[in-house]
């Protein structure tokens, strides 16, 4: 079901999204990328040292049609010049408008998720001597009680949260083709949402723990993850009218 969360109707429709694939990955997502013909999706996954921080990169390609996962030993061209656009600071439709990052501390008792629900906890790599889990990560800087906050905020509405890990720019959002003036992202509640330029916000209430929204370059289309278990993701795709 698609909730309009704005007193204004958004122009953008996103329809019921569709299981495209349920995917066994070694590490944890940290990319999504389209094709330019729509055929192919890139996934990206990396492990976490004891900071937090990412390494040991892998690569992997989706196949749209029938949701076949196959192994690759480069990021694709296409992939890479996908993320650049993705993970841009500034939105395709205005320079000056543009992710807002805020750095902070926070003293904390417990684990909590960022935005998305798996870069802090989750993502384990199945492979003990590949590297450390994001949730091991976090809890060896609950030693201290200390963790380094990033939020993302953009138009005054929250599009990215990350407690004591890497911020990953493009992990919690993506920016629609530069005609539809929008962009996916995850809300607070861990769902996928849509926002325009002028405000008006959709949320996908069958949506939860969403990590990586990328739209398609036709805009067509919004593909996304969501963690089923250990080391295995479901790959959703929703469409998109205008």
């Amino acid at each position: 079901m698609l909730i309009t969360t704005a007193a204004l109707a958004i122009a953008i429709q996103v329809g019921a999204p569709s299981k495209a694939a349920t995917i066994e990955l070694k590490g944890e997502p940290t990319r999504l990328s389209w094709s330019a013909d729509g055929s192919q999706l890139a996934i990206q996954t990396s492990e976490r040292d004891d900071k937090g921080m990412t390494k040991n990169p892998r690569h992997y390609l989706v196949a749209a049609s029938d949701g076949k996962l196959s192994s690759t030993q480069a990021s694709p061209e296409w992939a890479d010049t996908y993320w650049a656009w993705k993970s841009n600071k500034y939105t395709p439709w205005s320079p000056s408008v543009g992710i807002e990052p805020k750095s902070d501390t926070k003293t904390i008792s417990s684990t909590s998720s960022p935005m998305g629900g798996s870069l802090a906890k989750g993502g384990t790599s199945g492979d003990p001597s590949a590297g450390t889990s994001a949730e091991e990560a976090v809890s060896h800087k609950m030693n201290s009680q200390m963790l380094n906050v990033v939020t993302l905020t953009l138009m005054g509405e929250t599009v990215g949260y990350f407690e004591g890990v890497q911020f990953i720019p493009g992990y919690t959002f993506g920016w629609a083709p530069k005609d539809l003036a929008a962009v996916a992202y995850v809300n607070s509640s861990g769902r996928l949402a849509v926002m325009d330029k002028d405000r008006n916000k959709q949320e996908l209430d069958s949506t939860k723990g969403v990590i990586l929204p990328a739209w398609s370059v036709d805009g067509t289309k919004i593909a996304f993850l969501q963690k089923a278990g250990k080391n295995k993701y479901e790959l959703y795709v929703a469409p998109v009218t205008k």
